[in-house]
């Protein structure tokens, strides 16, 4: 088993290499050369849960220490984004300060319409290095539950069953597993209306997760307390 320092070493080394990777593939990207950003937290290892979205968004690159290394304390505890309210009203503050969070491509693009813009092959390319990279982190880090926001992503990435159904039917999230961890996908938390109602169901289904003993934690699609 790796001890922390080992981790650590090893996202430095992803943050090095991606460093590197962005100023070769700068110039081919011309106006969407906006940076990245990698990790949204400390690399907890054994956290409850580990937040992986698609892709950083904005329209300009923004702050250059995120090209440099990670924060010190996990976004998503203490921001005020849109994505991050949802995250600490489904999970608790509590929780997620415990977390950190991760994204599957990690160049930065103000929406996918604009990333498609970018050459297939160049942006194949890009998306192939940061997978394998993300999966490096993830498997170093070894969180006891993959949280994929958004469904399309999860889709993307991986493949499962619906495990949360909302209040008209609608699929919540879906868990399936993904990097040797069981991976949870939910509705877009920030980008789709989700009703008290459902955000209620989401609390309710992510608490019952943390409470279910380890031991009976297996990587079968019905194994977790399913919610209709």
């Amino acid at each position: 088993m790796m001890h922390n320092q080992d981790v650590e070493d090893i996202c430095r080394n992803v943050y090095a290499d991606t460093k590197k990777y962005y100023c070769q593939s700068e110039e081919a990207l011309g106006e969407y050369a906006l940076g990245f950003r990698i990790l949204y937290g400390p690399p907890v290892v054994d956290a409850p849960f580990l937040f992986l979205g698609y892709q950083p968004g904005g329209r300009a690159v923004d702050c250059v220490d995120h090209h440099e290394t990670w924060p010190e304390t996990c976004d998503y505890a203490t921001e005020d984004w849109p994505l991050a309210k949802q995250v600490r009203a489904i999970w608790g503050a509590e929780v997620v300060a415990r977390c950190t969070g991760l994204n599957a491509i990690f160049f930065r693009a103000p929406s996918v319409v604009a990333w498609n813009r970018i050459a297939k092959t160049l942006r194949d390319d890009l998306e192939i290095f940061s997978l394998h990279n993300a999966e490096r982190i993830v498997r170093a880090l070894r969180p006891e539950f993959l949280i994929i926001i958004g469904l399309g992503t999860f889709d993307w990435l991986t493949q499962g069953e619906p495990s949360l159904y909302g209040e008209k039917g609608r699929v919540l999230a879906r868990r399936g597993t993904l990097w040797g961890r069981i991976a949870i996908g939910t509705v877009h938390l920030s980008g789709s209306r989700i009703s008290r109602i459902d955000r209620d169901r989401l609390r309710a289904y992510f608490a019952a997760i943390q409470t279910t003993p380890r031991t009976q934690q297996t990587q079968e699609p019905r194994a977790l307390p399913m919610l209709s």
